[in-house]
């Protein structure tokens, strides 16, 4: 994987870091799993947890949510938010490197 600018690198941190606080505020997970995965010319990521979850359709975005999904169209990739009561969260992002 080529080298990250520092701007980046920050962004992404702070994607992943806000999704490990949703974890830890609001799921009541036992397990969660981070994946960062360079695959040509793009940098996958995938935060998933095993906790209680929630219907992202009747769910208002959080600020926490908003700021994910912003910091990762910033960046021109794209972030998606999976999840269903009683089932975990998984959040999904791809950016260009």
């Amino acid at each position: 994987m080529p080298p990250m600018d520092k701007v980046k690198e920050a962004a992404l941190f702070r994607v992943v870091q806000e999704a490990l606080t949703n974890v830890l505020k609001h799921a009541g997970a036992k397990r969660v799993r981070v994946e960062l995965l360079a695959e040509g010319e793009r940098l996958f990521g995938v935060i998933e947890d095993d906790g209680k979850g929630f219907d992202p359709h009747k769910t208002p975005p959080s600020v926490g949510l908003l700021g994910m999904q912003e910091r990762v169209q910033a960046l021109g990739g794209s972030l998606f938010v999976h999840s269903q009561p009683g089932e975990g969260t998984r959040v999904e992002f791809g950016v260009p490197l």
